[in-house]
């Protein structure tokens, strides 16, 4: 990876030299971390490049007529450079789009940074977990976002059975492994998340629809754990040592804190919009996650544990200590309230 870090920050010095504020070795090795002597590289590298890099008394820079080639793409190459394509659903159509792309974009670069472009897309690989998700459906409600088009899903929920359901497709968002349709529902009267591996067909309507000038996408997930919302409460877990490594690693969500206790363990908290998916997110830790606040947090999560030893055959098994209830071995806290004990 030092060749791609390499690359962007010799794309950034360019940028940078182009803005017409003086920078000096120094200024550009503090920027990046780097020493001057690296810089010096750098600027070596983009002059052989034929980048006119200037040096004056106030710094280096670079003229302002100077520009690399324009670049004409196709809105749907475009959408994929954004968005690439292995982040969807991996259609034919895509992936043309994509190679094609690419391939203006690498006759634009200089010849030293073209051939080390081309060997880090060889050794580059992304294929991010599609949730079993229609390569064409995908395609058609990105269109309908796209083109604000009203559209007919037919929908299948986790409760529910198929329906038909006119929508008014708002935005896209990819969360836990699946990619989620924000749009209001004309049935519903509001604005709902569907799975679009749910979506069984897309049919167009030929109306059209105007976005709400206060919609945001990402005020629909604010304070979501994944996907689903609610009224914020705070939990408080304990993890053992292994699992809150595992935690620390992954992506951290907004207002989440850890701490590590006298004992080796860490105390989690954080403030969440739904209790059932941050349970089935603990479940998976067994008794190395132990829940002390809220109550209902506790109680679904012994709820879910108990239907996985009902389905295993072992009726009345219990938890060894110290899982066996949780509130009482590993409460009290220091600052905690009786009543937010529960």
């Amino acid at each position: 990876m030092a060749k791609a870090a390499r690359v962007s920050r010799l794309l950034e010095i360019v940028s940078l030299l182009q803005s017409g504020t003086g920078w000096t070795a120094q200024a550009l090795a503090a920027r990046f971390g780097v020493s001057p002597t690296r810089v010096f590289h750098d600027i070596r590298a983009l002059r052989g490049a034929g980048v006119p890099v200037r040096r004056s008394r106030h710094g280096y820079g670079i003229d302002p007529s100077f520009f690399l080639p324009s670049v004409r793409l196709t809105p749907q190459e475009l959408l994929l450079l954004l968005f690439p394509a292995e982040v969807f659903a991996g259609a034919e159509s895509d992936a043309v789009a994509l190679r094609a792309a690419r391939s203006k974009l690498l006759v634009c670069l200089p010849e030293p940074l073209r051939a080390t472009a081309q060997e880090l897309l060889a050794r580059t690989s992304v294929r991010l977990p599609t949730g079993g998700v229609d390569a064409r459906v995908l395609a058609e409600v990105r269109a309908a976002v796209a083109e604000r088009r009203r559209v007919a899903i037919t929908y299948t929920s986790a409760r529910t059975a198929r329906r038909r359901l006119e929508v008014h497709p708002y935005g896209l968002a990819y969360r836990k492994h699946a990619w989620y349709l924000v749009a209001h529902s004309l049935a519903h009267g509001e604005v709902r998340k569907f799975r679009v591996s749910r979506i069984a067909a897309v049919e167009r309507t030929g109306l059209h629809f105007t976005v709400p000038q206060d919609f945001s996408l990402e005020d629909v997930f604010a304070g979501s754990w994944y996907v689903f919302g609610g009224e914020p409460q705070e939990i408080g877990v304990r993890l053992s040592p292994r699992v809150a490594r595992l935690v620390a690693e992954r992506v951290a969500h907004p207002g989440e804190r850890l701490h590590v206790l006298d004992d080796g363990w860490t105390f989690y908290t954080a403030r969440v919009r739904n209790l059932d998916e941050v349970a089935w997110w603990l479940v998976q830790y067994g008794g190395e996650a132990v829940v002390a606040y809220p109550p209902a947090l506790r109680q679904k999560v012994i709820s879910l544990a108990e239907g996985v030893l009902r389905a295993h055959g072992v009726p009345g098994l219990e938890a060894p200590r110290p899982y066996r209830q949780a509130g009482a071995d590993v409460m009290p806290l220091v600052g905690e309230s009786a009543e937010r004990r529960g």
